[in-house]
């Protein structure tokens, strides 16, 4: 190439490089490349290093120099700033028509820390390739490992390490800790075993395939939103198969359909929680609003038609049996308005799907399903019958084309707790817990909480009714426990009086204490009378892309127990004074001070913890005496409600509240 030619060529990058100079001391930052070894100072040559080989590394990760002598011929982009007739200049235009003519194809040498690389050797080669804008180049990588600590940067770090020894990609990348474990969990591959090439390769294709129509859609992107990010929205909905076997106009049709969902990610504040029923008014968006979207006038000539999917009968699940008298009390209590079917053994996704498009095809205006682990599904039809609304039994999952609900019942456990301490003389009570998901270990530790204002030196023994194997009742004789919080429901192959808080006589017979109440049919009426009046699709306390969930509790009149007759008048009024004060909110299980089976949660002096910290609860009281278990441990229907709504059980994070 001509020396003018090449010369114009150099003259151009370094006008984007002096330009980036310029933008960044406009901003206050630093205008050339930074030094890793600058960076990291003495503390950098204790850290521990890791040979990664040669590997082929995305260009725009490559952000500075190993050492500093070279970082002021550079901008803070990586191209030149010294003049054309430098030594810098003519070996910088060398490096380039060599490139041109051959190629360049000898690794550069770099360091990475905390997904960034810096290179040792290879500078001119890094510059030459950015300034023709190529994707990537070879690498001989060293990789240092910060120390570890509790800072979310570092954390969300080594959770890009494992995924990394899983699948040795750097694209793929994450803004919030927990993205890369559901990224695994979504493709259904290991969690512990490298993948095969060929699969890594696969990921890699699916992710390149999906930002290019991604990028086409939104071409200035989400902001706050990776890429990967938004391929896990998608991974929600639809499979990664989909993407290589689906025409790309139909991936550009998801992608249009997931835009509410997509921004739902990014709102810090993605979730709506109403502990309460909004009080009714009638909808009033405007003159315009109503007049050409006004509310459906329910009659009974064309009634609000629901449909209630169920994974199992209420023949065989007393918990489906009393969710299903909620949905015949809403045919009684809207005598006429309302429409219901049920659906039931719904519990796989062929099933699922069956019985939404029967209910869609049907005219259903509202779709209950009633598992967290019908979410996927649930979602995936939502986008697709856009004009249906749908609900999910669930909690604290953000899709805006589901609203879930939930009960309260951890107030429901508070007051069962103290109840069960006035009856255990031993200081011992037994918990039998069922899934370790959202909201579930607040039930555990508001019943020890319960429990520990009757009698502080109680002990709350925790076992799993979900863990493969495990006799719960074997394990509470051994310990000598009589009192127990048992089923929320008793099993209809079992005995009928093991449910809620009971104990064991002498003689092994079963006296029942009290027992939760789900009220589903009152939760059911507040969501539909919201619908019937016209308010559900305008709620002014939900701002724009937030996914509402309902979270109602004793106030709303959805939750409640029901005490034996066995139990003393004392132990009642107590109970009544507890429940009076979880009503008007002057008592709160869990505010003040908080002590885990490993850290001091809060002190004495502090409020009540966020509805969020109550929800992601992943951490036991310090008088629970057991643990969190492991996915693998549990049976294989808890294990697809977990995929879906688990809690982090890894005990080193679970001893904080984030």
């Amino acid at each position: 190439m001509a020396v003018l030619d090449i010369m114009d060529i150099y003259n151009d990058a370094r006008k984007k490089g002096l330009r980036a100079m310029r933008a960044a001391q406009a901003e206050g930052t630093y205008p050339y490349l930074p030094a890793l070894d600058e960076m990291l100072g003495a503390e950098g040559e204790r850290l521990s290093k890791k040979n990664l080989g040669v590997k082929e590394i995305p260009l725009d990760m490559v952000v500075g120099t190993k050492t500093k002598g070279r970082q002021n011929s550079f901008a803070c982009n990586f191209m030149p700033i010294l003049e054309f007739d430098t030594e810098f200049g003519t070996k910088w235009g060398k490096v380039y028509n060599y490139h041109m003519e051959v190629g360049i194809s000898d690794p550069i040498k770099c360091y990475e820390y905390m997904k960034k690389f810096y290179v040792l050797e290879g500078n001119k080669r890094v510059s030459v390739l950015k300034s023709l804008d190529m994707p990537s180049v070879d690498a001989e990588v060293i990789r240092i490992m910060p120390e570890r600590t509790d800072e979310r940067d570092v954390q969300l770090y080594y959770e890009f390490v494992d995924f990394y020894n899983l699948c040795p990609v750097y694209e793929v990348d994450f803004s919030h800790p927990g993205g890369y474990k559901k990224f695994v969990e979504l493709l259904g591959l290991s969690e512990t075993e490298p993948w095969p090439e060929d699969t890594v390769r696969m990921v890699e294709a699916g992710y390149y395939r999906f930002k290019r129509v991604f990028d086409a859609k939104f071409p200035n992107g989400i902001k706050d939103l990776t890429m990967a990010e938004a391929l896990l929205v998608y991974l929600s909905v639809y499979s990664m198969e989909s993407i290589f076997d689906q025409p790309r106009p139909v991936i550009e049709r998801r992608i249009e359909r997931l835009t509410e969902e997509f921004y739902s990610q990014v709102n810090e504040e993605n979730i709506a929680l109403q502990k309460a029923p909004a009080p009714h008014a009638e909808a009033n968006r405007g003159f315009f609003a109503n007049f050409f979207s006004a509310p459906v006038a329910y009659s009974e000539r064309h009634p609000l038609k629901a449909a209630f999917l169920y994974t199992k009968t209420p023949e065989t699940s007393s918990w489906i049996n009393d969710q299903e008298i909620g949905r015949i009390y809403l045919n009684h209590r809207f005598e006429g308005l309302i429409e219901t079917k049920a659906y039931f053994n719904c519990d796989d996704d062929a099933s699922i799907k069956t019985a939404i498009t029967d209910a869609a095809e049907s005219g259903a205006e509202l779709i209950v399903t009633a598992s967290p682990a019908m979410m996927p599904r649930t979602v995936r039809a939502a986008i697709h019958y856009d004009k249906i609304r749908f609900l999910n039994l669930s909690l604290n999952l953000s899709h805006k084309k589901v609203r879930t609900y939930y009960a309260r019942m951890y107030e429901a456990k508070f007051l069962m707790g103290a109840l069960a301490a006035s009856y255990a003389s031993d200081h011992k009570i037994g918990y039998l817990a069922d899934n370790p998901i959202y909201g579930d270990i607040a039930r555990i530790n508001a019943f020890a909480s319960g429990a520990a204002i009757v009698d502080p030196e109680i002990k709350v023994y925790l076992e799993w009714s979900t863990i493969k194997g495990n006799d719960w009742r074997k394990s509470f004789r051994e310990k000598g426990i009589s009192v127990i919080s048992g089923p929320d429901y008793a099993s209809f192959a079992g005995n009928y009086t093991e449910q809620g808080v009971f104990r064991w006589d002498e003689n092994g017979e079963v006296i029942n204490l009290a027992s939760p109440l789900f009220n589903w049919g009152k939760y059911y009426e507040l969501i539909v009378d919201s619908i019937i009046k016209g308010t559900y699709d305008d709620d002014p306390s939900v701002r724009a892309n937030q996914a509402i969930n309902y979270w109602y509790g004793i106030s709303a009149g959805v939750v409640d127990i029901s005490v034996s007759e066995q139990v003393s008048y004392y132990t009642r009024k107590l109970l009544g004074i507890l429940k009076h004060g979880l009503k008007r909110g002057s008592i709160e299980p869990f505010a003040g001070e908080i002590h885990s089976q490993h850290r001091l949660i809060q002190d004495k002096d502090a409020k009540v913890l966020s509805d969020d910290e109550i929800i992601r609860m992943n951490w036991l009281n310090d008088n629970v005496i057991g643990s969190i278990p492991q996915k693998e441990s549990l049976d294989e229907d808890t294990k697809d409600i977990v995929e879906v709504s688990g809690v982090n059980s890894d005990m080193q994070k679970a001893a904080k509240v984030e």
